[in-house]
């Protein structure tokens, strides 16, 4: 089959499917540029049902992108909280903040633009110029690049740059032949539900099956080709409750990095093999403690990309906060920025504790 006709027939199976098909997400009720922006910025590195709930948040305190543009980062940063990868939260304050001193209350359909905004890069202005302006600008993600790479049989990583070039340069063929709005989502919805990793993909229920070259060759549980995945780092780790007269002891971690700018609770990831208890004799060192720390007996780990940290908290008490801490009450704790799993475990102790606030040890004299 020429490159001609198969590109009109794919854009019209998949513009057939995607009506009868799509599911019933929040962020398709509308074409709002804002809106689209927000659920792809959350969308990265996170599944689908997860990001329902934040999403709705999101939109009730920030409807619009002049909302977002005038909230404070702490505002934006508590909001955010829960979906990881606060990077983005801080990216799309400053680019609403960009689109306001530009004079404009939304997003425009300028390419050139959007692309110069903090954290859109290719795949984001390619949905939001397809998806709310009808650009036929494509959108490639991992669930495109896997759709593409069967289709076309493609024996090479995809994600590498000549890979990334030719499913561009066929997908922007598709969408010029119907609507960007409907075919770059239903790209993304051939990937999520039907063409989905390895074995599992559902052939059969698949609009562009007799399109494909790999179903063709029975490769297509072999694409996409790609590296060897990364292997998950695991170690151990401590952390402590510091209690105070009035409250905790708390920390702020430093601008730039892991988690820029959050409060958080001391701790230390270990090192290879090395035990969670070794772990809390370093950090009781860091912190020039001489007190003795409670076992609270709470786990909770914290997962990145290539590693995790089973992290390990004990409690104990002190006078004062120790160097580079700082006292803030308990009933604040929850409510700040903080890295994700370290406040379940905070709100795991709260429980233990049985009160609302913490009272896991008598008063300091």
């Amino acid at each position: 089959m020429n490159a001609e006709k198969f590109h009109i027939e794919a854009a019209e199976a998949l513009t057939v499917w995607y009506n009868s098909h799509k599911r019933d997400l929040p962020w398709r009720l509308d074409r709002d540029p804002y809106r689209i922006l927000v659920s792809e910025a959350m969308l990265q590195q996170t599944q689908v049902e997860r990001v329902k709930s934040f999403y709705a948040r999101w939109m009730e305190r920030f409807p619009t992108l002049t909302s977002l543009a005038s909230a404070s980062e702490d505002d934006v940063l508590a909001c955010w909280q829960g979906l990881g990868y606060y990077s983005r939260a801080r990216s799309l304050r400053k680019a609403a903040r960009l689109v306001r001193n530009a004079g404009l209350t939304t997003l425009p359909p300028d390419w050139e633009f959007l692309r110069s905004l903090p954290g859109l890069g290719p795949y984001t202005v390619g949905a939001v110029c397809s998806i709310a302006f009808d650009l036929p600008v494509p959108a490639i993600d991992g669930n495109v690049r896997r759709v593409f790479s069967r289709l076309l049989d493609m024996p090479d990583d995809p994600a590498k740059a000549k890979g990334t070039a030719l499913i561009a340069a066929h997908a922007a063929a598709i969408l010029k032949l119907g609507w960007p709005h409907i075919l770059t989502q239903a790209f993304m919805e051939l990937g999520a539900t039907v063409c989905t990793p390895g074995a599992t993909c559902r052939c059969p229920q698949c609009p562009v099956s007799r399109l494909c070259a790999a179903k063709a060759a029975g490769t297509q549980g072999q694409r996409p080709a790609g590296p060897r995945k990364n292997v998950v780092e695991r170690r151990n780790g401590a952390a402590l409750l510091i209690s105070l007269p009035q409250g905790c002891a708390v920390r702020k971690r430093p601008i730039g990095g892991l988690w820029s700018g959050f409060c958080e609770i001391p701790w230390l990831r270990g090192e290879a093999d090395e035990s969670a208890e070794s772990c809390l004799s370093r950090l009781a060192a860091e912190l020039r403690l001489s007190c003795p720390c409670t076992d609270l007996k709470l786990e909770e780990t914290l997962k990145f990309t290539r590693w995790q940290v089973r992290l390990h908290l004990w409690s104990c008490r002190m006078p004062q906060p120790p160097a580079g801490c700082d006292e803030l009450s308990t009933d604040k704790l929850i409510g700040l920025p903080m890295p994700a799993g370290l406040k379940r475990l905070v709100q795991k102790a709260l429980e233990k504790s049985g009160e609302k606030q913490l009272e896991l040890f008598s008063p300091v004299r």
